[in-house]
């Protein structure tokens, strides 16, 4: 396999067992718009479609390729036709969301990521509930998160922002960001490498498309100056799209701004990412124990011995059960 598809995070899929197939050409997918596709291959960005055999019904839209799937496409298509989508392949990884609407429907966001950067601005925008939701986001969906605070240099009281975010974090990496200046970018890109991806979330006018065209060195995504009475963002990005970042330092995914962040609770993704801290389950007093108010709860001691544990409990919690507060829960005789 090219260089480039290692570079799109080929390893990842081959350590899920896939096998390449000869004579079929793999790719992901950078950009949807409706039933086209752009896909990155070994030879270089091309367009698919989704023919009507494969355009699944609306019911399972969960199974519709979306940014950052790996996708085969069928090579025996005339000049004339774009090539179509042959197969959609297993996602190790998604970042989803609760759909609109009264039924409870998962609606995958982007596939495959390996981190969520949670983006949120210092100005008016700040608001440590709105950012606890998308960080529950990232973790309701077993994704590690880091959060970039914005515009860091044009606002007073950061320390006093930082207070404020401090009982919500749960061992989040934090890092504000002028997202004007590139060296103020280079920690939290420490957190990707070669072949993983980045997927972006935040509120309209946070600067998610500006920290793409830095980070890019070109200003491919479009972007608008915020409300000047209110700080709000305008929604400038309507569409999804994956961008490979020079030197081979990873991928990022850029998202249009969200209002509000619905939980999808994906049970056994939480429990892959929490795995650690739930082996010790086993030793509990009880089978059942929810790891909340039970005695002799061996996760519980476990997160008063360990401090990445009692960050990882808290997280669970907070996506399991809906307690912003576990302090009580500790049992500390």
């Amino acid at each position: 396999m090219s260089e480039r598809l290692n570079q799109l995070g080929l390893q990842a899929l081959l350590r899920q067992g896939y096998q390449p197939t000869e004579g079929i050409t793999l790719g992901r997918i950078t950009r949807q718009d409706r039933q086209r596709l752009t896909v990155l291959t070994a030879d270089g960005p091309v367009r698919a479609i989704l023919s009507p055999k494969n355009r699944l019904a609306k019911k399972h839209k969960i199974l519709t390729p979306v940014v950052g799937d790996w996708i085969e496409i069928e090579e025996d298509t005339s000049e004339s036709e774009m090539p179509a989508v042959r197969m959609l392949l297993p996602r190790f990884s998604k970042l989803s969301r609760r759909a609109a609407g009264d039924a409870p429907v998962e609606q995958v966001l982007v596939a495959n990521p390996d981190i969520v950067f949670v983006v949120s601005g210092l100005d008016q925008n700040f608001n440590p509930n709105r950012i606890q939701r998308f960080l529950s986001m990232a973790w309701s969906c077993g994704l590690p998160a880091v959060l970039l605070l914005s515009k860091a240099d044009l606002v007073d009281g950061l320390s006093e922002k930082l207070k404020l975010l401090a009982p919500i974090l749960y061992g989040t990496p934090v890092y504000p960001v002028n997202m004007h200046d590139g060296s103020s970018l280079e920690a939290p890109l420490l957190h990707l490498t070669t072949g993983q991806c980045a997927a972006l979330i935040g509120s309209s006018g946070v600067g998610k498309s500006t920290l793409v065209n830095q980070l890019l060195g070109v200003n491919q995504m479009a972007t608008q100056a915020v409300r000047a009475f209110d700080d709000k963002g305008r929604h400038t990005t309507t569409h999804r799209e994956l961008c490979v970042l020079p030197d081979n330092r990873g991928l990022i995914i850029d998202t249009p701004g969200m209002r509000e962040a619905q939980i999808w609770y994906d049970e056994d993704q939480l429990r892959d990412r929490y795995q650690a801290l739930l082996n010790h389950a086993n030793d509990c007093k009880f089978t059942n124990c929810r790891h909340l108010e039970e005695p002799d709860c061996a996760v519980k001691e476990q997160t008063l011995i360990n401090t990445q544990f009692d960050h990882l409990w808290r997280q669970y919690c907070l996506v399991a059960y809906g307690i912003t507060d576990v302090s009580d829960l500790i049992r500390t005789s």
